[in-house]
């Protein structure tokens, strides 16, 4: 058979039937990068500037909305603009975007137990609001962009019909220079969990953002989807960026300019959580992978060397020893043996969308076999489930100060009731975690009804309450600073410890 794997770049300005390529992985800008941490990139498409989010901490100074430098990447001096994140004090500041007279930018503050947003266009020293009606933003986080043109933002935050926290919104400036109230962009974009940091591409159709809500690389992956109508509430399937870009980390924050070689965003990898500006070459050429896969699809590890480089290949490794594993592969009713850990995917098995990896004594993974996947080495390791390993759920979230799960939360943990009832001499302890905001008390208590619910949810499969016990610990227990709102998410966390195998 023939594979009919096939990479298209027709243009920077997509087409819906257009797909990104890259050249390589990404790489740091140095010059930009410091302990800090960089978030919330936007470019200027005018100019040579760039503007992001630094956290460093502080009171917030109304005087001081922004700070201006000069800098030199990519052989050429860009004008930056760095906004101060003041989440771990009142508030923060991000840019959303440029025209040629001055900068949208977005702040929040939090006031009486509540976070309130507004948006703000400074030009020439001054900065005044944006009157948008019935804005309404409950989030601690706030970004968005301004289209090319200026006639559209897209923001992410939290409103009164979101679909789980933040979603993304469209809001349209009227022919007077007014703008219309923000309008919810739909479920076909929008899911339980965060979708942020937009970036819409110059033909007003594109649309990059980063979610946590369909699975991928890692916490935050980056999609791709295009605009079908005038409604802005028909889009097509969001497309992941791939593993050239996105990684275990947290990407977001994608951004170029038309015509540019490089593509911006932003990379969260250190344990501290902090992101660094990162930039990758997009690849322009059209290729056609024409090359004879071999007359099987199940390949040992002994033929692997034999494979042509542009296939796409499964490597299921023991995430603690990088071990090869038997395992099995699950599309749908078909399932294919996999003795020697390494699976070579031809065009065929794309028709099934999705695909389930077990392997005896591991916690299985599903995954989108959609965008998910690159030419070549794709490395899978599953979390082994021996007594003492602690296996945290990266996709079991609640709904702000309350222990009532996210609908999106069920496929994670439908994935741990299937491991207890392939391992039935296995017992877990479920662990909750705030981070150390708010009353101590309280977070303990919070966290305990959190873990009892996920625990309900698991007994509620037919597994047995005696193999599933749990424990609150609110914000006693961080895995990172708390300094931070970007750090304190990370320690807001449930995990499972393997008490008895």
């Amino acid at each position: 058979m023939k594979s009919s794997i096939i990479v298209h770049l027709l243009t920077l300005s997509l087409i819906s039937n257009a797909q990104i390529a890259f050249e390589g992985t990404g790489m740091t800008v140095d010059s930009l990068n410091t302990p800090n941490g960089q978030n919330y990139l936007v470019i200027n498409p005018y100019q040579q500037r760039l503007a992001y989010t630094e956290e460093r901490g502080g009171a917030p100074n109304t005087s001081e909305i922004f700070f201006s430098g000069k800098k030199t990447f990519d052989d050429q001096e860009w004008d930056v603009l760095i906004f101060p994140d003041w989440l771990g004090e009142k508030g923060m500041a991000s840019p959303i975007g440029f025209t040629p007279f001055g900068i949208y930018h977005s702040q929040v503050a939090f006031d009486k137990g509540m976070y309130y947003g507004k948006i703000y266009f400074s030009s020439k020293g001054r900065s005044n609001e944006v009157e948008i009606p019935f804005f309404r933003n409950k989030a601690p986080i706030q970004s968005g962009c301004l289209s090319k043109d200026g006639k559209y933002m897209i923001l992410s935050m939290e409103s009164n019909n979101s679909y789980g926290v933040e979603d993304l919104y469209v809001v349209k400036q009227k022919p007077d220079g007014s703008w219309d109230r923000a309008k919810n962009l739909g479920y076909q974009l929008n899911t339980e969990f965060q979708e942020i940091t937009p970036f819409l591409a110059e033909d007003n159709k594109t649309l990059f953002f980063a979610t946590n809500g369909r699975g991928g690389q890692g916490s935050f992956d980056l999609f791709y989807t295009v605009r079908q109508d005038e409604s802005w509430r028909s889009w097509s399937e969001p497309v992941n960026l791939g593993a050239r870009i996105n990684t275990s980390g947290a990407e977001t924050s994608f951004s170029y300019i038309d015509g540019s070689e490089w593509a911006y965003y932003v990379s969260s990898q250190d344990s501290d959580g902090y992101g660094d500006i990162m930039r990758i070459r997009f690849k322009e050429e059209i290729e056609e992978a024409t090359e004879e896969l071999p007359t099987e699809s199940l390949i040992t590890a002994m033929t692997v060397k034999e494979v042509v480089e542009n296939e796409v290949i499964l490597d299921i490794v023991d995430k603690k020893t990088g071990e090869y594993l038997s395992a099995e592969l699950i599309f749908d009713e078909l399932i294919l043996p996999v003795p020697a850990g390494v699976f070579v995917l031809d065009s065929s098995f794309m028709k099934y969308g999705e695909v389930e990896i077990k392997s005896e004594g591991y916690l299985p993974v599903r995954f989108s076999l959609e965008g998910n996947l690159i030419m070549g080495t794709n490395q899978i390791a599953l979390d082994p489930v021996k007594r003492g390993e602690i296996i945290a759920l990266q996709n079991v979230l609640f709904k702000r100060g309350t222990p009532e799960l996210l609908t999106g939360s069920y496929k994670e943990l439908d994935l741990v009731v299937e491991m207890l009832n392939d391992n039935p001499e296995i017992k877990i302890l479920l662990k909750g975690h705030t981070d150390n905001t708010g009353d101590p008390v309280r977070n303990v208590q919070l966290s305990e009804a959190r873990v009892s619910a996920v625990k309900e949810y698991i007994i509620a499969q037919g597994i047995s309450p005696y193999r599933v016990s749990g424990k609150g610990y609110g914000g006693n227990q961080p895995l990172y600073s708390n300094e931070t709102e970007e750090t304190r998410k990370l320690n807001r966390r449930v995990e499972f410890e393997v008490v008895e195998d």
